[in-house]
């Protein structure tokens, strides 16, 4: 409810610090809008915790990113359990904060926090993980062959050869990771295995997909216990695909709200976005991308803490039903809450049963 104190923790060890800090001014104005006390609490490059009186600068604009303090990180860490605050909202997109860590974190210290929660995360940051759950229970992905360093340092052929099936043209990807760090476009298999040694310098795993002539959609996800799919957008891209420059830098792609779809697709994407949510157990908030070609509908991935940027197409999805940003995070602050008394619920009601299996004894 207005009033209360959100810890906005945001920034971080990752490649998209900056994109993060974008991320929480966007947001920290919206909480303002809808009456919450905004505790800024920043993660400097190298991974410690600051104060808010430290994190400020960031979110006012002062400073375009939290500088690495050159000390250790544990003991940091407390400025999280000291700032007191009634729920986190966690913007650290990539690794250290979008995986499930940060998450994992407010669960062992039994703060609320907007979002999806350990495993979803988790699932979601893992390309390959979540791509083999989703085709497990049928929904369809882009197809690809998957590649581990050390398969890689074992047998470099095998895998040139697994991928000849796909095809050419051919997209490399680190498996885990975000806003395109390190995705290659193979033209020719002369680039390939540059492309997959660049990806496994940034992950343990990569995934060689085949390239799909056709549309980029967007949905948003939203919603606790129920998800509830958002209107859909089109990217298209200003260079040769939509990757960390065209995002970021160059701003030169083109977002249109909402996509020209027929009823019938647009239902079909829709209902897809909150299918494959839910069949990684998430909650809270989601951006799920597909891609179009003919008619069919694949989805490319699902991002469990998507972009609050000026040009993110996340709430704009919202804002083309009806909800507000103010109303948006409201919405993901009262599920939050929502979510953790359920889960304080639910392990009282297992402590409770063992209790009475140990009074039948």
């Amino acid at each position: 409810m207005p009033g209360e104190r959100i810890g906005l923790v945001f920034g971080g060890r990752s490649v998209e610090h900056r994109v993060s800090v974008e991320s929480a001014r966007t947001v920290a104005k919206a909480l303002e809008q809808a009456g919450y006390q905004v505790v800024p609490i920043g993660i400097s490059e190298d991974g410690c915790w600051l104060s808010p009186p430290a994190s400020s600068p960031a979110l006012t604009g002062e400073e375009d990113s939290l500088a690495a303090t050159g000390g250790a990180i544990a003991p940091t860490v407390r400025v999280l359990l000291d700032a007191q605050v009634d729920v986190v909202f966690p913007l650290v997109h990539g690794t250290w904060g979008e995986d499930g860590a940060l998450q994992g974190l407010c669960e062992m210290a039994d703060i609320p926090y907007v979002g999806a929660g350990v495993d979803a995360s988790a699932v979601a940051m893992d390309k390959l993980l979540c791509k083999r759950i989703l085709e497990s229970i049928g929904i369809p992905v882009v197809d690809y062959e998957a590649v581990t360093r050390l398969e890689f340092a074992d047998d470099p052929e095998s895998v040139m050869e697994g991928a000849q099936r796909l095809g050419l043209p051919l997209f490399v990807k680190p498996s885990v990771g975000g806003s395109s760090v390190g995705v290659t476009k193979v033209p020719d298999s002369s680039c390939l295995r540059t492309s997959v040694e660049r990806a496994l310098h940034l992950s343990e795993s990569a995934l060689i997909e085949c390239s799909i002539e056709g549309r980029e959609l967007e949905c948003s996800v939203l919603g606790y216990p129920r998800l509830e799919a958002s209107a859909v957008g089109e990217i298209r891209p200003g260079r040769e695909f939509y990757d960390y420059v065209d995002k970021y830098l160059d701003d030169g792609a083109e977002l249109l709200i909402p996509a020209q779809l027929s009823s019938e697709l647009e239902s079909r994407v829709r209902d897809l976005a909150v299918q494959s949510f839910a069949a990684i157990r998430g909650t809270g908030m989601a951006r799920v991308d597909f891609l179009l070609s003919g008619d069919d509908l694949l989805i490319n991935e699902i991002n469990t803490l998507p972009g609050f940027t000026s040009i993110s197409m996340y709430p704009k999805l919202w804002e083309e039903v009806g909800v507000s940003i103010s109303d948006l995070v409201r919405r993901l602050v009262d599920g939050a809450i929502v979510r953790h008394r359920d889960r304080a619920d639910l392990d009282r009601r297992i402590k409770g049963f063992l209790e009475s299996l140990s009074g039948l004894s």
